[in-house]
Order: C-alpha cells, then sequence, then structure tokens
C-alpha cells in the first residue's frame, strides 16, 4: 500500500510566509486603487457643482450667495425659495435645481435630506450630524483669516462689508456678483474647495460640521486662506482651514467650473491671491 504524503510543518510555514507576503503587497496597492476612485469622485462631485453654479448664473444672471448667519433659516418669497439677493440659506441649498435636487430645494426642511454630491467618498457617505442635518465636505473659499470670514459680525449680517471671493456673503457690499466682478479671471480663481475635518469626526460633526451643507455663512460651508492647506488629521483642527482626506492635496473648483490638486505645499498667500476675485494677482499653483 502506497504511503500518503502530507506537508511538513516547515513546508506549511513556508506557504503561510508567501501568502502574507502577498496579502502584504496586496493591500496597499487595493487602497491605492480605492483612494484614485474616490478622488476622482470627489473631483466629480466638484465639476457638477461647477456646471450648477454656471448654470445658476446662466439662470439667475447671479452667482449663489453664501447665506447670512449661521444656522440661518430658509428664506420664502411668496411661498417660494428666495434667490441669490435675499437667501439666508447656503450657496448648496441655491444651486439645488441644477444639480436634479428640486424635491429637496422645495422642502421645508432641506437640510433634513441627504445630498451625496456634497460628500467626497473618502471620507463619508450622506452622514447626519448631532442636529439631524445632513453634513457636507465642501466649502466656498473666501480670502483672508476668521475675522475677515465674519467681517466683523457673526450673527448679523455686516451690510457694508466687502467680501473678495466668489461666493459673497448674502445683503453684503455688492452681493450678489456675477461673473463680469471676476476680474481676474475665472480660471485664476478659486471658487470652491475641501474643508479640513477631524478624522475622528467624520460620522459625528465637529462645531464647525454640524449644521450641514444647508447651512448659512458658516464654517460648515465657508472657508478661508490664511491657514493654507492640510491633510485631515486626528485633532488640532481650528475650523476656518481648507483641507482633504486624500494624498498630494485638496481639489479645488476654479470660478470656470476646471478642478485642480491644490498641494499641501500651497502658502497662505498663494492661496488667499487665488480666491481673491479682484487682486491681479494670478499666482502658480505649485507641483
Amino acid at each position: 500500500m502506497r504511503r500518503r504524503q502530507g506537508f511538513t510543518l516547515i513546508e506549511l510555514l513556508v506557504v503561510i510566509a508567501i501568502i502574507a507576503i502577498l496579502i502584504a503587497l496586496l493591500v496597499p496597492a487595493v487602497q491605492k486603487v480605492r483612494e484614485a476612485a474616490n478622488r476622482a469622485q470627489c473631483s466629480n462631485n466638484l465639476k457638477q457643482i461647477g456646471i450648477a453654479v454656471h448654470n445658476h448664473h446662466d439662470t439667475f444672471k447671479f452667482l449663489p450667495t453664501g447665506g447670512t448667519t449661521p444656522w440661518a433659516g430658509l428664506t420664502s418669497i411668496n411661498g417660494m425659495p428666495a434667490g441669490p439677493k435675499d437667501q439666508g440659506l447656503s450657496w448648496c441649498f441655491q444651486i439645488l435645481t441644477f444639480l436634479e435636487q428640486t424635491a429637496v430645494y422645495k422642502n421645508a426642511n432641506p437640510w433634513t435630506l441627504p445630498v451625496s454630491t456634497y460628500n467626497c467618498p473618502s471620507r463619508r457617505g450622506p452622514t447626519l450630524g448631532p442636529w439631524g442635518r445632513y453634513l457636507g465636505d465642501y466649502a466656498a473659499i473666501t480670502p483672508g483669516d476668521a475675522n475677515a470670514l465674519w467681517g466683523g459680525s457673526i450673527w448679523s449680517v455686516p451690510n457694508g462689508y466687502h467680501y473678495n471671493g466668489v461666493i459673497v456673503r448674502t445683503y453684503t457690499a455688492q452681493a450678489p456678483i456675477g461673473f463680469a466682478a471676476i476680474t481676474d479671471g475665472t480660471s485664476m480663481t478659486l471658487m470652491i474647495s475641501e474643508k479640513l475635518l477631524d478624522q475622528r469626526n467624520y460620522l459625528s460633526g465637529d462645531w464647525h460640521d454640524d449644521s450641514g451643507w444647508c447651512d448659512g455663512w458658516d464654517p460648515d460651508v465657508i472657508r478661508c486662506t490664511a491657514y493654507g492647506v492640510y491633510r485631515d488629521k486626528p485633532g488640532g483642527v481650528n475650523g476656518y482651514e481648507i483641507g482633504s482626506a486624500h494624498d498630494g492635496g485638496v481639489q479645488g473648483l476654479f470660478a470656470d467650473g476646471s478642478v485642480r490638486l491644490i498641494s499641501y505645499t500651497v502658502s497662505p498667500t498663494v492661496l488667499g491671491q487665488l480666491a481673491d476675485r479682484q487682486d491681479n494677482m494670478a499666482p502658480a499653483l505649485p507641483d
């Protein structure tokens, strides 16, 4: 009778070691492929937002405004949501009909409904924040620091204040503006990007990420340039920075509708020049 051959213990350990090495090589490759797909989807989200902003301008002859104050309510006129001249809610709300989200736009409580276009898949899908509002990952960019963002007043609109970004605060000087006000050129002016978040709070929200994509003028949907660009991290987030979960940099939507990667090495000075629509500066993006 022929004796059956089997694996020796050493052979088994060698096979296990080889499998472990292959898995160790494969997992990073899978993660890179997944992140590449997520980054492509994030870029596509911003492109869709850019198209919606342009269609909004074509319809109203103005760009969407940034809303009035944090936790602003829906502004309606004759039973319909007010346009960019008077709307208290964010630019995200104002472009909904151009993202095929008319049902959300017409809802009395739009912040209770998800809009997947407003979430970067590298972080999260549609996520309810601590106050029952769906959170978003994108913010309009205004040049300057937190003081410049508020214009000296958080809970009331500083009517005479002049904002130099593309998305300006409702009821402030020159609001609303059109593309003609972007004298630096639409291809050279940053309009919308990603907001820096604490990695630990993606699913729970944060003080600057709690009232959702439908908020008024608030760090939920508005960020500024003075603090630079960072990759998401656990802690150390002041609530006003631009940031991303992607390798290499953040996705930036420019006023012409193009989406470009902005390196984490960009200086706050250059970032501010990119976001200022009329400073006669045309800085080059760092590689």
